[in-house]
């Protein structure tokens, strides 16, 4: 094979120019300690690099986050726990509120405290984040979550929201909760409602108290249709039993044996039932009937509605509501339920404008039963309704009643059943707010496992980053002497061949 000069001078300076880009190489992969300088060097490889950055950034991002979740949750976990120190002394005020033997100034002097704790409750409810974010509004951060009316009356204005902050690649946390949830919809001891469903009877002087559910437990066994407690004719007077409502349809008496009233008129009777309690005062002289239900809407004009039969109810009004108005037809009362006329509701016993036949209860055929104190106005409309009001009251709102209660001039028995609704209803509140801090809790505990996946995940890339792109010095030292003594024959070689011509044998 012929070689020509031209040619071996280019195959000479070819293997130079090869040999010195080696060198070069591996010189710049030592000065950068890379062994991947381009994506040429190792293309699937530097794709793996690239999702591992990616994947990097995503980790430092998350760890960003569940810092921020970790402080929110803390925080709002602090907030609670004044929220339980100022409610503990807030029910040690209502136990000493309910001691008969206070006088007018020890109850004004505990009211003047509980002023003082309620804003105090109102102050931490409304509590604002670093940012400026209200902790318990929901989505509705930069809006007070609740305000007090002019009556001293609180309402919620933030939603039912709950935000929530990405901590993994598939994994969200809640990092704030509303107040509604923790603070305002709160189980209401005081829910049910009743009283005398018979007029005044001669010689009496039984009154009953505002009944109580104080076990919420044993409250599933209380009938849904309400009860109606009737006291027996004398001599047996102090004698009663408890019947499901209405007595007429159920004759069997739900206490076995009857209930007596102990022979101190001074002292208030107490009858447990089904999880509710209620106290009876004063003397009974017979055939006294009280009942006891839930109320369906609210009351208007010393009326009051009870859905006694949820199933019947719901045939006649499928949309779970009716409108109650009381007409006047040639100066008898009626109930008619709809717009204008209405239609004309069958009561058992019927309305009457007698003044002597009230209080009663009236039985309707649609499910439901109507209270009057006295005869009902012409006018006089009520909101029934297959879920029941005040199935909820707010802890604020609860603390407010109490207060209000002290400041005002009510009777002992009176201050008994409100203090007795305050502590019930505080001790729901209380749990309310015991059961928020243990999510939290468990919220904090996901948080720092969380962390430690992460941190694991953050030295797992980092290592699988380094066994890629990482230089074995070792290995390119070798490689680099190596490739100079490869550079150095090269050149010498190049140079006793390029001096190598027939010119040369001409001289």
């Amino acid at each position: 094979m012929r070689i020509s000069t031209i040619q071996a001078f280019n195959n000479g300076v070819n293997g130079i120019q090869r040999n010195y880009s080696d060198v070069t190489r591996t010189q710049e992969q030592i000065s950068s300690g890379k062994k991947i300088l381009t994506p040429a060097d190792d293309p699937v490889a530097a794709v793996r690099l690239l999702q591992l950055d990616q994947e990097q950034a995503a980790l430092k991002q998350f760890e960003g986050n569940l810092t921020a979740a970790k402080n929110s949750l803390t925080l709002e976990e602090s907030t609670l726990s004044g929220v339980v120190n100022v409610m503990q002394r807030i029910r040690e005020l209502a136990v000493q509120a309910g001691n008969g033997a206070l006088s007018k100034d020890d109850r004004s002097s505990i009211a003047s405290e509980l002023k003082e704790r309620e804003d105090e409750l109102l102050g931490l409810m409304n509590s604002k984040n670093a940012r400026g974010e209200y902790l318990f509004g929901g989505f509705q951060g930069k809006s007070q979550p609740f305000v007090r009316d002019a009556d001293g009356n609180y309402s919620y204005l933030g939603d039912e929201g709950q935000r929530k902050i990405q901590i993994a690649s598939s994994q969200q946390i809640a990092i704030s909760d509303n107040g509604k949830s923790v603070f305002d919809r709160v189980v209401n001891g005081a829910r049910l409602q009743g009283g005398s469903i018979t007029p005044p009877v001669t010689g009496s002087t039984l009154k009953m108290g505002e009944p109580l559910v104080d076990d919420e437990v044993a409250f599933a066994g209380f009938p849904a249709s309400g009860v109606e407690i009737e006291f027996e004719p004398a001599p047996n007077q102090k004698t009663y039993n408890v019947y499901a409502y209405p007595r007429a349809s159920n004759p069997t008496p739900l206490t076995n044996p009857a209930r007596q009233m102990d022979d101190n008129p001074e002292r208030g009777d107490q009858l447990r039932f089904q999880g509710v309690s209620v106290h009876f005062d004063g003397v009974p002289a017979g055939g006294e009937r009280f009942f006891i239900g839930s109320p369906a809407g609210s009351a208007a004009a010393g009326g009051q509605g009870f859905v006694t039969n949820m199933a019947s109810f719901l045939t006649d009004y499928p949309a779970g509501s009716a409108q109650a108005t009381v007409v006047d037809n040639l100066g008898t009362p009626e109930l008619r339920i709809g717009a204008a006329p209405g239609v004309l509701v069958a009561l058992a016993p019927p309305l009457t404008s007698n003044a002597a036949d009230y209080p009663a209860i009236f039985v309707a055929p649609n499910g439901f039963s109507v209270r009057f104190e006295s005869p009902p106005q012409a006018g006089t409309t009520l909101a029934l309704g297959s879920t029941p009001d005040e199935q909820s009251q707010g802890i604020l709102n609860t603390v407010a009643t109490l207060r209000r209660a002290l400041e005002g001039n009510g009777d002992n028995a009176a201050i008994r059943d409100i203090t007795a609704a305050a502590l019930t209803n505080l001790d729901n509140g209380m749990a309310s707010v015991l059961s928020a801090q243990g999510e939290i809790g468990a919220r904090l505990n996901v948080v720092e496992s969380t962390q430690t996946n992460n941190e694991d995940l953050v030295l797992i890339n980092k290592s699988i980053q380094s066994g890629l792109q990482d230089l074995d010095y070792a290995e390119a030292l070798s490689r680099l002497s190596f490739q100079s003594i490869i550079l150095e024959a090269a050149q010498q070689s190049y140079v006793k061949i390029s001096s190598l011509s027939l010119f040369d044998k001409l001289r």
